[in-house]
């Protein structure tokens, strides 16, 4: 093989082997469109609807949602009233949870748009309407934790995920803040978003904030997005802290913290190294503050915080009571910025969170002590403190 056109012979008749090509540049032209251009001129940005035909989403499929914007979310009623105008119908929605802001469902259940619900919580008029008999199939609700398993394990398949985002490049880079001068939400943690873009089929990204690639600290990767979708607006970020979401003044729920915090400081578990974790409800915000004074008084500091990250986490750690926070879900604006600019502020899936068959979940964290045949230092409030799970 003494010539170039032996060699091209011999590279024809292994490229015919594997079934493909062969490259020849001898009418290619070179594109000198600056690489800024080119990139926000990616394929992967199109309309909404053009990313639903290109998904091959049919009747009877499933589609998935996060909450992370809770009260302020616009993506699931914008998404569903477009599918509802395209004409498709019976189809399952799974959406990390359903709260008030989601009303408009109703009548695209009645009109048999979706049929089918997968949920973590539920709460206001859809919740009533379907309580007293909306729906022929009965909703199926997971834990957070139990949600990203299943999607993960296939129990749960999601045909297409629509992820709303505060900020996307042209490749789907994606995050639930944004540091480019017109950022217009934010919502922090992208974690119950992570297992729907991992291992949807297709996954559509829904930003009101188009930035130049590459999208720095992305949350969501571009290997695991195929459309990108521009929109006026994904949510409302001050109602991010709406609904559940509340200081309280009530003196059962003050009565209630108290009591909770002493039981974690008599535990035996309150000590150097501690983990812990609160809901979002008003008995376990204030338990933060009963807590926050004890470990002052004790000299005691807590190795991380994990779940739903408040304001009030942020400001322990802050103080240097806490030392990182693990944060799946950012429960207000505060939380969420501190997410963006805090190296110590760490953004995990459902799956890392708290999926109880996922070995690398933060829950099974156990500390040197429990190792060596002690018991664990982690540990979360007792249920009574707790709001009730549907209303997370």
């Amino acid at each position: 093989m003494n010539s170039i056109k032996d060699r091209a012979a011999q590279i024809a008749e292994v490229a015919k082997q594997m079934n493909k090509g062969v490259y020849s540049d001898a009418n290619v032209k070179k594109d000198l469109t600056p690489r800024h251009e080119l990139q926000r001129k990616s394929s992967k940005v199109v309309t909404l609807e053009e990313a639903i035909k290109r998904s091959g989403l049919k009747d009877g499929m499933t589609i998935s949602f996060h909450h992370h914007f809770r009260g302020g979310d616009k993506v699931i009623n914008m998404v569903v009233a477009k599918l509802a105008e395209m004409g498709f119908k019976n189809l399952t929605l799974a959406s990390s949870s359903l709260i008030d802001v989601h009303e408009p469902l109703i009548d695209h259940i009645k009109n048999g748009v979706i049929t089918q619900l997968h949920t973590s919580g539920l709460r206001g008029n859809l919740a009533t309407e379907v309580s007293h008999g909306l729906m022929e199939k009965p909703v199926i609700f997971r834990s957070h934790g139990s949600r990203g398993y299943a999607i993960k394990s296939g129990e749960l398949h999601i045909d297409v995920a629509f992820l709303g985002a505060s900020s996307c490049d042209p490749l789907g880079n994606a995050a639930g803040y944004s540091t480019s001068e017109n950022a217009k939400s934010i919502c922090g943690s992208l974690g119950y978003a992570l297992p729907d873009a991992k291992y949807a089929d297709h996954t559509v990204i829904l930003t009101d904030d188009l930035v130049d690639y590459p999208n720095q600290h992305n949350a969501i990767s571009e290997a695991d997005v195929e459309f990108v979708v521009v929109v006026d607006s994904v949510g409302d970020s001050s109602k991010i802290s709406s609904g559940a979401i509340r200081d309280t003044k009530n003196p059962r729920d003050i009565l209630l913290a108290k009591q909770a915090a002493k039981v974690v400081m008599n535990s035996g578990y309150f000590e150097n190294g501690f983990s812990l974790q609160t809901g979002s409800g008003g008995a376990s915000l204030a338990v933060t503050k009963y807590l926050r004074q004890g470990m002052i008084d004790k000299g005691i500091k807590a190795s991380f915080a994990l779940g739903g990250i408040t304001s009030h986490m942020v400001k322990l750690h802050q103080e240097g009571l806490i030392g990182r926070l693990i944060d799946v879900q950012s429960f207000d604006k505060v939380a969420a910025e501190s997410l963006m600019n805090d190296p110590l502020h760490k953004s995990v899936s459902a799956n890392e969170y708290a999926a109880m068959l996922e070995p690398g979940a933060a829950t099974h964290r156990r500390s040197p002590r429990h190792r060596s045949g002690q018991r664990p230092v982690s540990h979360r409030l007792p249920a009574a403190a707790r709001p009730h799970p549907l209303r997370r």
